[in-house]
């Protein structure tokens, strides 16, 4: 039996279980993916818990570059990338803590604060510093002050949104925060989901 064959064999037999069993799928509240993530917080205590522990960050700009791989005049030009940093469990640069950080997908970050508890579970234990940074061309780090609808449209926009560049945004923010808190012996610690977590 061909492996094509014995694949549809196996997507009858998973299919015919399913009927056989009665069940309505839709009574099991299967989150939907999407490129906009709906919220995934559903507990009223959660939400109390989320919005408590988003009151500890502080919300920045940082000047990006626009194309960190080519010498043209418009390369050089720059937009405001939003970053987010909890410096409450931070043992500070002497101590050589780390820094957590969470590289932003295909979303604006908000969510993300809320929502992504690993950091803030484990900060305190590795007295890190947590940041969170936005991918550009979401939420509030859209080049050219447009928005994402118009971005994507724009084909001279559109040409600066890729995963290189959001890994060099990534890499110069970083740089930039280990200069500016003097932390240069800080080792970075990063984490993504999605597609934040493949770059």
């Amino acid at each position: 039996m061909s492996s094509s064959h014995y694949s549809l064999l196996m997507f009858l037999i998973l299919s015919l279980a399913c009927a056989a069993t009665g069940e309505n799928l839709e009574d099991y509240n299967i989150p939907k993916l999407s490129v906009h993530r709906p919220t995934l917080v559903r507990d009223p205590a959660r939400v109390v818990q989320a919005s408590m522990a988003t009151k500890d960050f502080q919300t920045f700009f940082y000047n990006q570059t626009l194309d960190h791989f080519n010498y043209r005049p418009e390369s050089y030009n720059t937009f405001k990338q939003r970053f987010v940093i909890n410096f409450k469990y931070w043992g500070g640069a002497d101590s050589h803590a780390p820094i957590f950080v969470y590289l932003g997908a295909e979303a604006p970050i908000d969510g993300d604060i809320a929502n992504i508890g690993f950091l803030t579970d484990n900060a305190a234990q590795f007295r890190a510093l947590i940041v969170y940074i936005e991918h550009r061309f979401y939420g509030e780090s859209i080049p050219y002050g447009l928005t994402f609808e118009e971005a994507l449209s724009d084909n001279n926009a559109r040409g600066y949104f890729s995963s290189e560049q959001a890994l060099a945004d990534y890499a110069e923010i970083l740089i930039h925060l280990k200069q500016k808190l003097n932390a240069k012996q800080s080792p970075i610690i990063v984490i993504g989901g999605s597609y934040g977590g493949s770059k």
